[in-house]
C-alpha cells in the first residue's frame, strides 16, 4: 500500500459556508445526513460514519478536494466546454471546491471522471518512447474487443508494476491512430486533519498514479509506446501483441529507440507550420545545441529570452557553422485556443523524451509532432505555414 494521504477536512468543508445545502443534496445521494448545526468537525464525523473496505462518499470526497485547485478549475472549464455540459461554469466568486461538486452534479456521461483522468495526466510529464514496426498494417475493427484483450493480459502481468492493484485503460481514435492510455491504480490509507488534533480514519482508495501511453497506428502497423520502465514497455507491447493483435509475434524486431529526430529543425530552416485556418500558433523558444569547435564538443544555448533567436540559428545555418552542429534539445510554445490549458510548453530532447502537461490536447500535440516530422519514421505530408 502506498504513502498514507492527507486531507484537510476543515479547508474542505469550510469552503462551502453560506452554501450547506449543497453538501446536504451530496450527503443525502449516498444515504448520509448533513450534521445540524453545521460545523467542519461534525460534518467530517458525519462523512466518516459506517462506511466499508471501499467507502465511496470518502472516495468521491478525496476526488474533489484533488480537483479543488487552480490547476482543477482550468480542467473543470476544460472538461464543461468538451462535454458540452448546459449551464454557465461556475466563475471566480465559487470556490473550487463548490465548482468540483458542481462538475460530479452535472452527472453528463462520464465528465467527471475524464476531468479526474486529465487531472492525472496533467501530472505526467513525459517518460520515454520506444517505437515497435509489426509484421503488417491491420486495422482493429472492434475497439470494445480489442481494449478487452489487452486488459486481459496487462492483469495477468500486474505484478510487474510494483504496488499495482488493477489497470484501468480509456482510449480514443485519433484518424488511423487508437490511442491507449493505461492507469495502474493503487492505494493509499485515508487521514482525516481536523484542527486541533486529529482523527484517522482507516480506509483505502484507487489512485491512478502512473500513466502509460500506445499509439498503433493502422495504416503502418507501428505501435509506439511511452512508459517510464523498459520492463513496462516489453509487457505492454506483448500485451497489446496477444491481446489485441492475436499474434504474439506481431511486433518481431527489435524496438527503436529513436523516436525524435531534432536535425530536421536545421533542414527545415526552424519554421514549424501548423494547420491552416487553425488559428493555431507556434514559437520555438529554446534551442540547445552541441557544436564542435576546432575539434572540441561545446553547448550553446538560445533561448526565448533572446528574441533573434531564430535569426541568429538561421544565420549560423547560413554561415556553414551548424554543419557538424547537432540538435539536442528543443522547447516549443504551441497555442491551441485561449485557454490556459490551451498552451503547451513542450520539450523535446535526446532521441526520445518528450514533456508537456497532458491534461488536454495530447493528441494534438503528437499529431503536429508528426506533421513536423520531429517525431516517428513515416513519411508526413507537408502543408504550407499558415
Amino acid at each position: 500500500m502506498s504513502k498514507s494521504r492527507k486531507f484537510n477536512a476543515r479547508r474542505f468543508f469550510d469552503a462551502f459556508q453560506g452554501h450547506e445545502n449543497e453538501l446536504a443534496t451530496l450527503f443525502t445521494h449516498f444515504g448520509r445526513t448533513l450534521p445540524e448545526p453545521f460545523t467542519t468537525e461534525s460534518t467530517a464525523r458525519e462523512a466518516c460514519k459506517d462506511f466499508g473496505a471501499v467507502d465511496p462518499l470518502t472516495v468521491l470526497l478525496y476526488q474533489l478536494n484533488d480537483l479543488a485547485s487552480t490547476k482543477g478549475r482550468e480542467i473543470i472549464e476544460a472538461t464543461a466546454a468538451s462535454f458540452a455540459i448546459p449551464g454557465d461554469v461556475p466563475g471566480t466568486d465559487v470556490t473550487h471546491q463548490r465548482a468540483a461538486l458542481w462538475l460530479w452534479n452535472a452527472d453528463k456521461d462520464d465528465a467527471f471522471e475524464s476531468a479526474m483522468d486529465r487531472l492525472a495526466a496533467s501530472g505526467v510529464q513525459g517518460g520515454q518512447i520506444a517505437l515497435f514496426p509489426g509484421k503488417s498494417a491491420k486495422l482493429i475493427e472492434d475497439d470494445a474487443i480489442a481494449l478487452a484483450g489487452f486488459e486481459t493480459q496487462l492483469n495477468a502481468n500486474i505484478a510487474s508494476w510494483k504496488g499495482a492493484e488493477r489497470f484501468i485503460v480509456h482510449h480514443y481514435r485519433d484518424g488511423t491512430m487508437l490511442v491507449i492510455l493505461v492507469f495502474c491504480e493503487r492505494t493509499a490509507e485515508v487521514h482525516w486533519e481536523l484542527e486541533p488534533g486529529t482523527m484517522a480514519v482507516k480506509t483505502r482508495i484507487g489512485r491512478p498514479v502512473i500513466q502509460d501511453v500506445l499509439f498503433y497506428d493502422q495504416s503502418t502497423g507501428e505501435l509506439e509506446i511511452e512508459a517510464g520502465q523498459v520492463k513496462h514497455r516489453e509487457v505492454l507491447r506483448n500485451s497489446f501483441a496477444v491481446g489485441v493483435m492475436s499474434d504474439d509475434s506481431f511486433f518481431p524486431m527489435e524496438q527503436s529507440t529513436r523516436v525524435l529526430n531534432l536535425q530536421k529543425l536545421i533542414g527545415m530552416d526552424f519554421k514549424l507550420p501548423v494547420r491552416p485556418g487553425s488559428g493555431h500558433q507556434v514559437q520555438i523558444t529554446g534551442v540547445t545545441l552541441k557544436e564542435f569547435i576546432a575539434r572540441r564538443s561545446f553547448t550553446s544555448d538560445f533561448t526565448a529570452n533572446r528574441h533573434d533567436v531564430i535569426a541568429m540559428l538561421r544565420a549560423k545555418k547560413a554561415e556553414g557553422l551548424l554543419e557538424k552542429a547537432t540538435v539536442h534539445k528543443v522547447r516549443i510554445e504551441l497555442i491551441l485556443g485561449p485557454g490556459r490549458l490551451d498552451r503547451k510548453s513542450i520539450e523535446l530532447s535526446g532521441d526520445n523524451r518528450i514533456k508537456f502537461n497532458r491534461a488536454s490536447h495530447a493528441d494534438e500535440v503528437y499529431q503536429y509532432l508528426r506533421h513536423w516530422t520531429l517525431m516517428g519514421n513515416r513519411g508526413v505530408e507537408e502543408q504550407s505555414a499558415a
